[in-house]
């Protein structure tokens, strides 16, 4: 009968053992004969790679699996569910709003079977790390244990006290299974996380344990004492429609770093999600399972420990497993080889009493006559090739009371380990993230692109280990980053969720290393630049009624809420006509409930030399008193000081005008503004308009700036020439336009424009949309849109009123952008900025609106975009248009060249009031850029992260 066992054992072990194999022979071996090329010292090796083939595990496309990388709660719930063959299709079953597609399956499959649940109602802790107490609470729930089986007592890991009193009785069995151990200190770590390589070994284990491991689960559980043991069973349709919460959490809540996503296009197909979570730094700790070369000492019979005597002569055990080295194919460790067991009573390991050592006797026995019945190693030539597999067998016999148990158990034979190379040798290298926020929330200045170095076993070698030879090279094919991974081109990073796939090469002469590795950033949101938009509403004339009033400012409210302030310009016009004075009273009631601001409207004010502007200033500001606050009015004091004076106090001051909305004005009007009503800031189309009034020239810059005393159009270059008073530019919609480009000219898209033939406001809200958008929001020293509206206009046009409130109404909802008035944007300007431009600039990249609109053929072709970028300095702009291989200059103009042209009055149609370079190089260009300038573009792009071939002449 004997004979028989053994070579029905026998005949097992040979189709095992063909059956590896034929599966070696039919692999394709990558790295040394093995799977992934970075497991070969791992102590996880040969059941990564057994995993590996059951398509339990996978790594990634650079051919590593990484072991000591940490696992997250979804990545371990496919593992888990694809070891044991769950997965589920229940549409019915809530999802967790955290978990990745991928894993959504797994996870619901382990919810509906009551082995795994979330941290609340509506977050599973998808990412964060696995925990080595969890990982025993998911397997020992799928074993049979439920919140009603009774507490086990303790395990013999010498950290018990730390696990948590939820885990306690999961640990116990897991332990008691023998698919957990501790380190080589018997501590068991269960708050830390764990590692792939640890992950991977324990779900081997369970699933080479098959049907067993639950049957030793139930009668451990059964010996508490607490009666039938519940087995986890699959979820009713109704149940399956509620989400279980932990009353016990699973996890300590404390997530994954946000800067390290799960690397998902890592995986080489969609059905292998175990793509890791790695921290920057991972630090090795000790394994969940027990390492390979260097195992916790057995406990053999020979010296078993003693327990203090319980006067009592019976000797109790019910269970007894084998305890076994994995055995190593090197001849000169064979005479050390020993296998050892552990008595166990009802789950405890149980301590051979002095008085019972002659009683107890046991042997050992393998279907390949390879060990004596004690258990050494006596005919080594029998030990079969590495990787296979040696069934063991052992009988106990204890004479009182008298019982014999036995014990089968399968030793792994490894390879010869290879001499261990140095561990700072490279061998590996992975981005320490994963991610890059969208070109428009990210600070190119700070994005530092980080690595994380391997050696062979997988370590991670610390900075100060690397050679010092050690050269890198990142190849981007998409030209976003240079070749020391530093960003080169800003606006090129594509959209979010995109994947910007990388090569990076590693070099070393003195380790004798070159290779190159893949790698991947996916495109995340990040953190948006705040945004405004200024509105300066113009009332003009007696045709503006208080019913155009409530209405443009109730659209805005529609869309933006309550909170946004604007500007309420008035021209001489409306503030003479006394009829006007319930437009007055509604306005003053948006002053009072909303903090909207006054300002002074003038069209065409550089038509007025000083005295006439004087002049005009001082009946506006004398009629607006007289209609607005007619209490304070006084006959014949026109022109006095006592007319600002009189409200200038606690309770008008709030009343008083606090910007001016024009056209180009003259320093000298600026000036006079500052010193009598204290205005300081200014709204114009100076930047979107070259034929104003007959001036021809090309404005200002679209930034808000502190203006040179002697032009407002430039700006000040230091305390010296600053006048003090901001400018800024409206109707920046479509800033330039394509004016220097063939068969185009220049063109700004008001919502509200007459010329514009469109009822609805599509065109401005695709440009709108790329200021929205724009990728050089984050060095911008702010960010605006401004517009200038005339409302009776729109109110009285066939089209402006429809294209104007589609705008609206159609503003993207996505952004969160602040109405503001003309100097509350001066005052958020003079926040950041400071009292000087030193550090102001301003980048815009758009491409045309596509529109063509019925005056003077102006027109914006859409196959142009531009690049328009200024600081203190200088302005440039540059267009390209579709299929050229390099960007042309259109503008460069350099506002440091002195003397600044002082700006005079009512210039005609050929006086050109730009600041050029002397030869108005973008209008007309006499002579190439020097090569002082073409330095000065070339440094300016360089600050502004943008590398793409432009040309120079």
């Amino acid at each position: 009968m004997n004979y028989e066992k053994k070579l029905k054992q026998i005949r097992l072990y040979m189709a095992g053992l063909l059956a590896v194999w034929l599966f070696c022979i039919h692999s394709a071996p990558v790295f040394a004969d093995r799977a992934f090329n970075d497991i070969e010292h791992s102590y996880a090796a040969d059941a990564i790679e057994t995993m590996a083939a059951q398509g339990y595990v996978t790594g990634y496309q650079d051919g590593s699996f990484r072991p000591l990388h940490f696992i997250s709660r979804q990545e371990w719930a496919s593992i888990f569910a694809k070891t044991l063959k769950r997965t589920s299709n229940n549409r019915g079953v809530t999802s967790f709003r955290d978990v990745s597609p991928w894993a959504l399956p797994y996870v619901q499959a382990l919810q509906e079977e009551r082995i795994t649940k979330g941290i609340s109602d509506q977050l599973f802790g998808a990412k964060h790390n696995m925990t080595r107490q969890d990982m025993a609470v998911w397997y020992a729930r799928y074993f049979g244990v439920t919140e009603d089986t009774r507490y086990a007592g303790i395990s013999s890991f010498v950290d018990q006290s730390d696990i948590s009193d939820y885990a306690q009785t999961s640990v116990w069995l897991m332990e008691r299974l023998e698919l957990i151990e501790g380190d080589t200190n018997h501590y068991f770590h269960p708050k830390e996380s764990v590692r792939r390589q640890d992950a991977t070994l324990v779900a081997y284990r369970i699933w080479l344990g098959g049907g067993g491991l639950r049957e030793r689960a139930k009668r451990l559980l059964e010996s508490l004492g607490s009666g039938t043991v519940a087995i986890p069973h699959t979820a009713s349709q109704q149940e399956s429609k509620k989400i279980t919460v932990d009353l016990t959490p699973e996890t300590s809540q404390q997530p994954v770093n946000s800067e390290i996503e799960e690397p998902k296009k890592h995986r080489p197909s969609p059905d292998s999600p175990e793509s890791p979570v790695t921290p920057p730094e991972p630090k090795p700790e000790p394994p969940v399972t027990p390492p390979g070369p260097n195992p916790k000492p057995p406990v053999i019979p020979a010296d078993p420990p003693v327990l203090p005597p319980d006067h009592s002569s019976d000797f109790l055990v019910d269970e007894v497993v084998i305890k076994a080295q994995e055995l190593v194919n090197q001849p000169e460790r064979y005479p050390s080889y020993q296998l050892s067991f552990q008595l166990y009573n009802k789950g405890r390991p149980v301590s051979i009493p002095a008085a019972s050592v002659t009683s107890v006797t046991y042997t050992f026995s393998d279907g390949l006559g390879i060990f004596d019945e004690q258990g050494k190693i006596a005919h080594s030539e029998n030990i079969p090739a590495t990787d296979s597999f040696i069934p063991v067998e052992m009988k106990v016999t204890i004479a009182k009371p008298y019982q014999v148990l036995t014990a089968q158990t399968k030793l792994i034979v490894k390879g010869k380990t290879p001499p261990a190379e140095p561990p700072n040798v490279i061998r590996s290298v992975y981005l320490a993230t994963y991610n890059i926020s969208e070109a428009a929330t990210l600070d190119p200045a700070a994005w530092n692109m980080s690595y994380v170095f391997h050696n062979a076993n997988g370590e991670v070698i610390a900075p100060g280990l690397l050679p010092t030879d050690l050269i890198l090279r990142v190849e981007d094919s998409r030209g976003i980053f240079d070749e020391d991974g530093k960003i080169a081109n800003l606006h090129l990073i594509p959209t979010v969720n995109s994947v910007i796939p990388l090569k990076i090469t590693v070099e070393s002469p003195s380790q004798g290393i070159l290779f190159t590795s893949d790698a991947e950033l996916t495109v995340v949101p990040g953190e948006r630049k705040k945004q405004y938009f200024a509105v300066s509403v113009m009332l003009q004339g007696s045709a503006t009624t208080v019913d155009q009033i409530k209405k443009s400012r109730q659209l805005l409210m529609d869309h933006f809420g309550p909170n946004i302030k604007v500007t309420w310009a008035m021209e001489n016009g409306f503030v003479f006509v006394e009829a006007n004075r319930p437009q007055l009273k509604q306005v003053m009631a948006y002053v009072d409930q909303y903090g909207d601001e006054v300002g002074i409207l003038m069209g065409y004010p550089n038509q007025y030399e000083l005295p006439i502007w004087e002049a005009k200033m001082d009946e506006w500001l004398y009629m607006y008193r007289y209609n607005a606050f007619n209490e304070l009015h006084q006959s014949g004091s026109m022109g006095l000081p006592s007319v600002f004076e009189s409200m200038d106090t606690d309770q008008y001051r709030k009343y008083l005008p606090k910007s001016l909305t024009s056209f180009t004005v003259n320093p000298e009007q600026t000036q006079w503004l500052k010193d009598h009503y204290r205005i300081t800031s200014a709204m114009g189309w100076s930047a979107t308009q070259y034929n104003v009034n007959g001036m021809y020239g090309e404005g200002s810059p679209l930034m808000p700036y502190w203006s040179h005393k002697d032009n407002p159009i430039v700006p000040a270059q230091g305390i010296a020439d600053n006048s003090g008073t901001v400018f800024m530019n409206s109707v920046t919609i479509d800033p330039i336009g394509s004016r220097y480009t063939k068969d185009s000219s220049r063109w700004t898209l008001h919502p509200g424009d007459p010329y514009v033939t469109e009822t609805d406001a599509a065109p401005q809200l695709y440009i709108v949309q790329q200021y929205l958008d724009n990728p050089y929001q984050r060095i911008n020293t702010v960010n605006y849109l401004s517009i200038i509206l005339d409302i009776n206009a729109l109110a009285n046009t066939h089209n402006m009123a429809p294209i104007w409130e589609n705008f609206v109404n159609h503003f993207p909802v996505d952004r969160k952008v602040e109405i503001v008035g003309v100097d509350g944007l001066k005052q958020i300007y003079e926040s950041v900025a400071g009292s000087n431009n030193d550090h102001t600039e301003f980048t815009l990249m758009f491409r045309g609106s596509g529109i063509k609109t019925a005056m003077d053929s102006n027109n914006s072709p859409a196959n142009l975009r531009y690049l328009w970028t200024e600081n203190a300095s200088q302005r440039i702009i540059l267009s390209k248009e579709d299929g050229d291989a390099a960007w042309s200059i259109i503008d460069f103009t350099d506002y440091t060249r002195k003397p600044v042209p002082k700006m005079a009055y009512n210039l005609d149609g050929h006086t050109d009031v730009s600041y050029v370079t002397g030869r108005n190089f973008k209008l007309c260009p006499a002579a190439p850029l020097t090569a002082d300038e073409i330095q000065r573009v070339k440094d300016r792009l360089k600050d502004i992260y943008f590398a793409e071939e432009v040309n120079y002449q």
